[in-house]
């Protein structure tokens, strides 16, 4: 009995796929990504952008959306990835930067650390206008 668990334990643990790599995706796959029903793939797809300096603002759009994602991780991480894009871009920011922005002053978020990221970004915007 026991070594039919363990084969079977042993055939199904070879079937897994390797994890996906993220850092070979293209901003535009990223962005793909970040619509995806699991909210793993959209936290991955998030936290890769984040790595990638200076390419965030190309998603400012998704980013905005993921703001009220129903994932509580993808949301924080979504308010970081924001506040490293905000310090790459300079001001006068574009349309989307600027809904981004205003996403961020109207968001109501009840997590803290969602909060506390958003604090961090819109203090990234308000250095910038001093």
């Amino acid at each position: 009995m026991y070594r039919s668990l363990l084969l079977l334990l042993l055939v199904l643990g070879c079937q897994s796929e390797p994890p996906v790599d993220y850092s070979t995706f293209t901003i535009d796959q990223l962005r793909t990504k970040m619509s995806d029903p699991d909210p793993g793939v959209r936290w991955k797809a998030v936290f890769e952008t984040d790595r990638r300096d200076g390419q965030a603002v190309q998603v400012v759009e998704e980013l905005t959306s993921l703001l009220a994602d129903e994932n509580v991780e993808v949301r924080r991480v979504t308010t970081q990835t924001m506040g490293t894009m905000l310090m790459d871009v300079k001001p006068p920011y574009s349309k989307e930067v600027n809904r981004a922005i205003a996403a961020l002053r109207a968001n109501q978020d009840s997590d803290a650390v969602v909060q506390s990221g958003i604090r961090i970004a819109l203090g990234i915007v308000d250095s910038k206008q001093k």
